[in-house]
């Protein structure tokens, strides 16, 4: 049994992280810092 992300879980989140980098992200450095801020600890 496998503790980590199906391949539909991670292309919802990865959709999720994409739209949210669109909505938000004016520059380049906004972006990084969304998607560093959406890892885990």
């Amino acid at each position: 049994m496998s503790n980590g992300m199906t391949n539909a879980e991670l292309n919802a989140f990865l959709e999720t992280l994409a739209r949210l980098v669109e909505s938000k992200a004016e520059t380049v450095k906004d972006a990084s810092e969304i998607i560093r801020e959406a890892k885990t600890e």
